[in-house]
């Protein structure tokens, strides 16, 4: 099953607080394989949207109209 929104916020704050503290690189490379991460511009830039997203969800009003079954 995919990840909520929610979920995927709670890992970008990891990713972001790990970054923050200097746990984690840009890239690196091992055995000839190459790994790159996000940048933390990005990383920021993704949350924000997520948090947009998120609350957008909270804001939304739903209707219903109940009529009297005969």
């Amino acid at each position: 099953m995919a990840p909520t929104k929610q979920e995927m916020l709670e890992v970008l704050e990891t990713a972001i607080n790990t970054k923050m503290a200097g746990g984690m690189v840009q890239s690196y490379s091992i055995g000839g394989r190459n790994i790159q991460y996000e940048k933390l511009s990005e990383l920021l830039k993704m949350r924000k949207q997520l948090q947009n997203e998120i609350s957008a969800g909270r804001n939304r009003t739903t209707f219903a109209k109940f009529e009297n079954p005969k």
